[in-house]
C-alpha cells in the first residue's frame, strides 16, 4: 500500500514492527499532514509507520463512490528514532508535538494487530475511546490469531481493536461463521 509518490506505509518496508522495539514514538501533526510528514520521514531514511485503510466516499453530483486511501489515525504517526536525533525532525513546519511511548511492546501489539486488519479488510470503522468487553482470539477466516474486544450489535458480531496511545478503537465486522475463543 502506498502513501504519496514512493513513499510506503511502512518503512523500511520488510523490517517487523518488533525490529525497532525501544525506539518507538508517536508524532502528532497539523491536520491533513500525516502522509506530507511520512514522505519528510522517508526522503531522510528514518523507520515510520502510518496506518491507511481504503475509505469508500461519495462523490461528485451523482454520488458516486471513490475509494481513497486516508490514514487510520488522523493527525498521528508513528516512528522510530533515538530521542537525540529528533531534531531531525524540527526543520518541518507539519510538526504539533512528538510523544514518548511507554509502553512499547504493548503498542507495538496494538499495531500489527491494527496493520493486519487494514491490510486485509476495506469495511473498517475508527471510533474515539477505548472499547470495553470481552476479550477474544480469532479462530477462523482472514483475521485468524487476531486478539481484539467483541462487541455485540443485534445480529451481528464487531472486533474492536483498541490502539491506548492514540486513544481511538477500530472496529471490523465479522462474519457470523467466524469462530472466535473467549479470553477473558
Amino acid at each position: 500500500m502506498m502513501i504519496m509518490a514512493g513513499a510506503p506505509t511502512r518503512f523500511p518496508e520488510d523490517r517487523p514492527l518488533k525490529a525497532d522495539l525501544g525506539h518507538w514514538w508517536v508524532v502528532h501533526v497539523k491536520p491533513n499532514c500525516e502522509k506530507m510528514m511520512a514522505t519528510y520521514l522517508f526522503n531522510r531514511g528514518i523507520s515510520y509507520f502510518l496506518p491507511m485503510y481504503r475509505k469508500k466516499q461519495r462523490q461528485g453530483h451523482f454520488k458516486r463512490f471513490k475509494i481513497i486511501e486516508e490514514p487510520l489515525f488522523r493527525g498521528y504517526l508513528c516512528f522510530a528514532l533515538e530521542k537525540e536525533d529528533h531534531n531531525l525532525l524540527y526543520d518541518t513546519k507539519k510538526l504539533v508535538r512528538i510523544i514518548q511511548v511507554k509502553d512499547q511492546e504493548k503498542f507495538v501489539q496494538e499495531l500489527e494487530a491494527v496493520a493486519r486488519v487494514a491490510e486485509k479488510l476495506d469495511d473498517l470503522v475508527v471510533k474515539p475511546g477505548l472499547a470495553p468487553g470481552k476479550k477474544i482470539m480469532i479462530l477462523s477466516g482472514p483475521l485468524e490469531g487476531t486478539i481484539g474486544v467483541i462487541l455485540r450489535r443485534r445480529e451481528t458480531k464487531q472486533l474492536a481493536l483498541s490502539v491506548e496511545m492514540f486513544n481511538q478503537t477500530v472496529l471490523v465486522r465479522l462474519d457470523p461463521d467466524t469462530e472466535v475463543e473467549v479470553l477473558s
